[in-house]
Order: structure tokens, then C-alpha cells, then sequence
């Protein structure tokens, strides 16, 4: 049996020794994408600074393997701008762009052995008037090893220019007193399509900090503006993004790997104590990794995935070359028209091999295992927004997190702040909590030992493709664990439910940050926690769950109206519930004044002591302890790219991403107040109260009544509810509200449509909001989906017929049979563009 490296084991990065970079002016970023791409590809760029990009904030292009970002010109109009374009696995980060009428640059930040250097992507329009002070204040701004290469649109002899201008003699004051570097090429870089002018040097790099005997610039050919593309190559030790590491790859040996792991497993192991549960928790993990990096071979060099040139358009490139260089050298007109024809022949044949290498990859998509699953990859890519991270704001302060680490520290202390719990109300009495904590257990039958059986059964029920969490252990290791492992695992389950014991390897929790949609992106607190918890730890919390819901089921634990993470309790019937009272009191010409609460950060702020205290008196002693021994000690950390931060303690929340964390929730708010002349329904956090009266007062105060109760309730057990997004809304055919209610000393705002579970619930319930509403989602939706269900696509019939029942069908199916009911001119919004 072949050895293999550790794949776990710390890798230096891989570095550049030349960074080739290019810098043009495209006159144009989206229209002459097929030309971008070919350039990079062709000469194989990690860089390439673009000016005049013409972009909006609407703007988008994609380019494999590649990070773009963009800066547009101070008016939002569709002229001047900025744009990099870098390498995706060059380690760097964007940082804050500059953007004057005058001056348009995007920067970014390129880490390196021996220090980071900013390279920067400048375009000054040529109709103003900059001064030295102005160049001054943009080349301030990008430390003191840069790289600013673009269109200056200032001419001097000292770069090579056939003469000085005005802007040109400013520049050279701002170089000569910074102490910069000029790198420009030895011939014109803008080429003027009029002939009363004359070409020259326009385009050129300034550096600083770097040595310009590691520098070489010179021109290309290619490209259609009037602006050639010009090289620079530099040394450097520019440093790349380790790959992501994994326990396994296509070419792992599992018949090896069982080999081996028989071989390091003992099952004859004494687990009386919580340090040996510890230990053993730890010599499995340990175990499994191991077998798995001596049984995988490294195939970390496999190049990435990109897009060939076709040879025809290889020629054609060398053709337009030609052309152009004897357009240069003779100016005639017939040469340029000559030149110009070659431009448009190559830009129509790079757009017919574009559209043709997508439809060959569209035609063989298959939704089948036997393609990869092609089909829905292609599909999610689509359905996830792209959202880039720029620099983060740090809150109570005028700095910004750049960097991976940085942003990772700055999540990382954000959240927790968050995982606490709520301050104690100043009239809440929690003596009688801690009374119950400790009051003496009352004796109870041990749970259900766990089989083997049980465990290779919910093995094979965990999710494909999900990530694992920090130990890397995900669910094809464990399909492919021998029979020894399996033992293993019982013995290991069956001594934490002995001892009441959850070991502190199982409680890590590695969280990255997603941005909420619609958020602002550089705001730290748009971000939502995806939490990553080990598998191993959410096999034993499926076993444990299915004898807990047990108990739950005999007891009569949960309320009627909670219908969250039940079964047969879907969304959609809690809905139809809450329609039921709105209906009866539509029908009895009633008033029915409701509030939807919205709980500030429910799961995250559960308070372990009283959630603790709840289910002491609710479930028997033995849950009660693993449950206690699962809520301590809970550490987290955040993961950015290739940097994690430092290690947090949580102490408050339900573990987000668990298998029990949603069960914990509905036990802890399950006696909430309801009251025989109100309607509460709720489906996890999301709560909703109804008061029903034909006098609109009387359905206000009695309303008011709960909602007083409630606080009361709240303020108990350290539940905070927001009172500017908790909504106040009267359903009713008559004319007038009802008067508005308060909760706590905050009145709430009143509307006349709430959403509730997805459901548009106007105040005469007509539905005609919730169909406008589907409507311009199912729009959005088939635009990103068109590229694969318009009649031009190649994609088969029974794939286009799959895509609609997965993506589209859904969207205004969901309740239909809610406003299905809805009158003929609001449903046929659902049947027209």
C-alpha cells in the first residue's frame, strides 16, 4: 500500500516569480469582453488594468478564473471608469476606490513575501485640469509600494511623449518630488483614428518602492480601440491562495483507507469518564484523517479549468497584428479600413465561438449522476448571487477591514457580542429559575441504547455535498467507514448517553459569512453566520432527536399553535390557519386587529439558564444532562478565505446549524401566553396574533391584553421582540383600523400587507399584492434562466421541463391553494408578462 503526504499538513503558498501585468484602454469593458478574455488568455496575464471601462452600477461581466472589480465614473453615467482584473488564486484584497471627475482609479492590494504592493488601475479624462497636488493626493493614497499603470492622458518627454504639456509637466513635478519610478514603453501607445493628430506615449506605469531593474514594459498589437494593450513583467514573489484542503479526492483508495483504519481502531476501550469520551472522540477523528491522507495521492497540480482559442481565431489574431502594424507605419487610410475589417471579422468570429462552446456545454448538461450532476450545478451556479466582500467598515470607528484576517476578527468579535444573552429586565425575579436548577433529580428510565444498525441507517440519510465542519469528516468518509468503525461509533454513542457527557471536540463551530441580499455589503452586521459543525456530532444529534421527539409526542410538550420543525406542520397550513380567523371575521363584518412580531435574533440570544430551567420540569433528568453537557463550552471560530480567527466562547443561542438546535428553540418558548379571545400562531420565531370584534376598540384591547402578557412574558425569560419591524395591521371589509396597540412602552406601526411565511396578507385579503409580488419574482427568475430556456438553447425538452418544475414552478405555486381563491383579474397577473 502506497504512503501519501499529508494533505492537513501546513503548505507553503506557491509564489510568482513574474507577475506579468498589462494595462489598456479598452474604450468599452462589456462590448469587448471576447477580446478581454483572448488577450489574458493568450498571454497568459495576471492583471490587466482597463480604463474607460464605461461601466454603471447595473454593469456585470464574469471572466473565468478571474476577480473584477470596477469603478465608475462620479455621475453614474456610462463614460470613463476603472477596472482590474486579477487572477482569482493571487492573494489580495480590494481596497477603497478613488473617484474624482478628474481622476477614476480601483486598487487593489497584492500580498507579497516581501511586503504587500498596491496595484492600481488610473484613468484622468483629458478635459480637465489636474494639478500637482491632485496627482499628489491619488499616488498618497496608495502607500509606499505601488504599481499604477493606465491612460494619464499627459504627455512629457521623460516618458517618451514627442512633447510636454501642461498635465504632463504637473505629473512630472508630483514624480519628481515623490521620488517615483516611471516604467513606459519605447514606442506610441495611442494611436488616433484622426489623422491631423499625431500618435504618442499616453498609457505607462509609476511605480514606487520597487526596483526598476526587475521591470520590462513593452507593447502589443493587439486589441481594436485606439489604445494598444502594454506589458509590464515584474519579479516578484507574489503569493497565491492555498487550495482548499480535503480529506479525499477521485483517486483516494477507500479499500486502503478501511485497511488502515482497522487497523489504528481498538474497540476494547473503558469509557467511564469524560476525559476518556474526550479521548476517544479524539483518537476517531484523529484516525479517520489519517487513514484518509496515507490512502489519497496529491493532485493538487492539476491545472484549472479554461477556455481554448480555436486555431482559426489564432490566425486571425496574427492577421489583424499584420495589418495594424502597417496601418502604424504608413498611416494610409486603406490600411486602416483594411485593419478595421480584420476587427470586425475577429470580433464576430470570437462572439460565434462564445456562443457555440456554450451551447455544445449547454446540449450535454444532464441531471444525471453519470455527468456529475451537470445539469444542477450549472442551475445553482445561477441560483447563488456572485457578492463580492469589499472592505468592511469597523462600527465606532473611521478604519476598515481589508484583508482576510482583518474582516475574519472583525466577524469573529461581531458575533460575539451577538452570542449573549439579553440583559435580565430590571423587574424580572429569576430566583425561583435558579430554585428549579437546584432542585434534585427524580429518578427516570435510561434512553434507548443506540445499535449499530441505527447508525449505518442515519449515515446513509445525511445530505450529500454538504460541507464539513472543521475536522473535515463529511458524509462520503463516513458511507465508506468498515464495520470496526461503525462498533466504534455505537460504543462512543452509547458512553454519552451513560455519562450524560457531549465531548468539547463536537461543539466547535467554523462560521463564514454570507451577505444578506439586498444588504449593504460593506456593513458588518449585513452578514448572516454559517455555522459548520462536525458531521460525527450531528449523527449522534439525529439519534438523540428521534428519542427526544418521543418524549416530546407522549408528553404533550409543544402548544398547537407551534407549528415549526414539526411533522405534518408545514408553512403553508399555519398560513392557511391565520387566513381562516382573517376569513371568519371578513365574513362576519368584523374587525380582526393583528400584530406579526419580528424577535430580535431569536436563536442567537436563547438564554441557557432558563432554557435550561424549562427543560428540567419538561423532560426526564437523563436528556437533561446531555442537553446541558451540549449547551456548555460552545466555541467558535470564522473562517475568510484562507484565515480563521482566533477561537470565541458562545453563551447564549441554540447551536446555529444543528440537528437539535431548532427542537431547543420550541421548547423554550413553548408556554408563551395565549388566551381563549386571541389567536396565536407561530412557526418557530415567526409569531402572529389575532383578536377578532365587530367593535374595532374591543379587538384592539383585547389585543392589547395578550400583547401586555406577552411582554411580561418576554421580559422573563430574556426575549427581545424589534418594535419598529413588528407590524400592526387590521383586517377588515369596513372602513376605518383599529386603534393601535403598544408593546412594552413602544407603539407599533400600523400597515395594510404583512408577510407571514412567505404569504402576502393584505388587509381585505384579495391577494392582489401577494400575485404582483410572485409575479416580479417569477420575471426575475426566468431572466436568469433564459440563457437555458429560450427557444435557441440547445438544451433538451425533458431539461428545460425539469428546470421550470424546480425553479419556477414553485415560486407561484406556493399557496395556491390560499389565493387560488383570488378574484379572475389578480389571477390572471399570474397567467400574462
Amino acid at each position: 500500500m502506497r504512503r501519501y503526504k499529508n494533505p492537513l499538513k501546513p503548505q507553503q503558498n506557491f509564489k510568482y516569480h513574474s507577475l506579468k501585468i498589462a494595462t489598456w484602454n479598452i474604450n468599452g469593458l462589456a462590448p469587448n469582453k471576447y477580446e478581454v478574455e483572448t488577450l489574458i488568455q493568450l498571454h497568459k496575464l495576471d492583471i490587466l488594468l482597463v480604463s474607460e471601462t464605461h461601466f454603471t452600477s447595473h454593469s456585470k461581466i464574469k471572466i473565468l478564473n478571474y476577480e473584477i472589480y470596477n469603478t465608475d465614473h462620479p455621475d453614474g453615467s456610462a463614460h470613463g471608469g476603472t477596472a482590474i482584473i486579477i487572477r482569482s488564486s493571487i492573494k489580495h484584497h480590494v481596497l477603497t476606490s478613488y473617484k474624482t471627475e478628474y481622476i477614476q482609479a480601483t486598487s487593489v492590494c497584492v500580498e507579497d513575501k516581501n511586503g504587500d504592493i498596491t496595484i492600481s488601475s488610473v484613468y484622468c479624462p483629458p478635459k480637465h485640469k489636474i494639478s500637482m497636488e491632485m496627482f499628489s493626493q491619488y499616488i498618497a493614497s496608495l502607500g509606499n509600494r505601488f504599481i499604477a499603470g493606465g491612460d494619464w492622458n499627459a504627455k512629457h518627454t521623460h516618458w517618451g511623449s514627442r512633447l510636454a504639456t501642461t498635465r504632463g509637466r504637473e505629473l512630472k513635478k508630483a514624480v519628481d518630488a515623490l521620488h517615483l519610478e516611471i516604467a513606459s514603453p519605447s514606442e506610441p501607445t495611442y494611436w488616433p483614428t484622426d489623422y491631423n493628430r499625431q500618435p504618442d506615449v499616453l498609457d505607462f506605469f509609476i511605480t514606487r518602492g520597487l526596483s526598476r531593474l526587475f521591470f520590462g514594459v513593452e507593447t502589443c498589437l493587439d486589441g481594436s480601440s485606439d489604445h494598444i494593450p502594454v506589458f509590464l513583467t515584474a519579479s516578484t514573489t507574489v503569493l497565491n491562495y492555498n487550495k482548499p484542503i480535503t480529506l479525499y479526492n477521485r483517486q483516494t483508495d477507500w479499500d486502503a483507507f478501511r485497511e488502515v483504519l482497522d487497523e489504528k481502531l481498538q474497540l476494547q476501550v473503558a469509557l467511564k469518564t469524560e476525559e476518556d469520551i474526550e479521548n476517544a472522540t479524539k483518537e476517531l477523528t484523529v484516525a479517520i484523517q489519517e487513514a484518509c491522507w496515507r490512502c489519497t495521492p496529491d493532485i493538487s497540480k492539476t491545472q484549472l479549468r479554461q477556455k481554448i482559442v480555436p486555431w482559426e481565431i489564432k490566425l486571425k489574431i496574427l492577421e489583424k497584428r499584420r495589418l495594424r502594424r502597417i496601418w502604424h507605419e504608413t498611416q494610409h487610410p486603406d490600411d486602416r479600413t483594411s485593419f478595421n475589417r480584420a476587427i470586425r471579422e475577429l470580433k464576430g468570429m470570437l462572439k460565434e465561438a462564445d456562443e457555440t462552446t456554450n451551447q455544445i456545454r449547454i446540449e450535454s448538461l444532464s441531471p444525471s449522476r453519470a455527468s456529475d450532476y451537470s445539469l444542477w450545478k450549472e442551475f445553482k451556479k445561477i441560483s447563488r448571487p456572485v457578492i463580492p466582500k469589499p472592505p468592511i467598515r469597523i462600527p465606532d470607528s473611521n478604519s476598515w477591514a481589508r484583508t482576510q484576517q482583518e474582516k475574519a476578527d472583525l466577524f469573529a468579535t461581531h458575533l460575539a457580542k451577538i452570542f449573549t444573552p439579553n440583559d435580565a429586565s430590571p423587574n424580572a425575579n429569576e430566583s425561583d429559575i435558579e430554585d428549579i436548577l437546584n432542585q434534585d433529580f427524580q429518578l427516570d428510565l435510561p434512553i434507548q441504547s443506540v445499535t449499530p444498525q441505527e447508525i449505518y441507517r442515519t449515515i446513509r440519510t445525511l445530505k450529500e455535498r454538504k460541507a464539513p465542519g472543521f475536522d473535515l469528516i463529511d458524509k462520503k468518509i463516513l458511507k465508506e467507514l468498515p464495520k470496526k468503525g461503525i462498533m466504534y461509533l455505537t460504543i462512543l454513542f452509547n458512553s454519552i448517553i451513560r455519562l450524560g457527557y457531549f465531548p468539547l471536540l463536537w461543539k466547535v463551530s467554523q462560521i463564514i459569512m454570507i451577505c444578506k441580499p439586498g444588504k449593504p455589503n460593506h456593513d458588518v452586521a449585513s452578514y448572516r453566520p454559517i455555522s459548520l459543525l462536525p458531521l460525527l456530532s450531528k449523527v449522534f444529534e439525529k439519534i438523540l432527536l428521534k428519542r427526544l421527539l418521543g418524549v416530546i409526542s407522549e408528553r404533550k410538550i409543544l402548544p398547537d399553535h407551534q407549528f415549526g420543525f414539526r411533522r405534518e406542520h408545514a408553512t403553508i397550513e399555519q398560513v392557511h390557519r391565520v387566513c381562516q380567523v382573517i376569513r371568519r371575521s371578513l365574513e362576519q363584518k368584523e374587525y380582526c386587529s393583528s400584530v406579526f412580531l419580528d424577535i430580535k435574533q431569536a436563536f442567537d440570544k436563547v438564554w441557557h439558564r432558563g432554557l435550561l430551567c424549562k427543560l428540567k420540569t419538561l423532560l426526564p433528568h437523563t436528556y437533561f444532562g446531555i442537553i446541558k453537557s451540549y449547551l456548555a463550552d460552545r466555541i467558535f471560530q470564522v473562517r475568510e478565505g484562507d484565515y480563521t480567527s482566533g477561537f470565541y466562547n458562545i453563551q447564549a443561542g441554540v447551536p446555529q446549524g444543528s440537528v437539535l438546535g431548532p427542537v431547543l428553540y420550541t421548547l423554550f418558548t413553548f408556554d408563551m401566553p395565549q388566551g381563549s379571545e386571541v389567536t396565536v400562531a407561530t412557526f418557530a420565531d415567526d409569531t402572529a396574533i389575532l383578536a377578532s370584534n365587530k367593535d374595532p376598540v374591543k379587538s384592539s384591547e383585547t389585543l392589547q391584553k395578550n400583547l401586555q402578557e406577552t411582554q411580561r412574558w418576554m421580559d422573563k425569560w430574556r426575549i427581545t421582540a424589534s418594535t419598529s419591524k413588528s407590524l400592526h395591521i387590521t383586517f377588515t371589509l369596513r372602513k376605518g383600523d383599529c386603534p393601535p396597540v403598544k408593546l412594552g412602552d413602544a407603539e407599533l406601526p400600523h400597515t395594510n400587507c404583512v408577510r407571514y411565511l412567505g404569504m402576502h396578507l393584505d388587509r381585505r385579503l384579495t391577494w392582489n399584492q401577494h400575485i404582483r409580488a410572485k409575479r416580479e419574482a417569477l420575471n426575475l427568475k426566468y431572466r436568469g434562466l433564459f440563457w437555458l430556456l429560450s427557444r435557441n438553447s440547445k438544451l433538451s425538452i425533458d431539461n428545460k421541463l425539469l428546470i421550470y418544475k424546480v425553479a419556477l414552478r414553485p415560486i407561484w405555486t406556493y399557496g395556491l391553494e390560499l389565493w387560488g381563491s383570488a378574484c379572475d383579474s389578480n389571477i390572471k397577473k399570474n397567467t400574462t408578462s
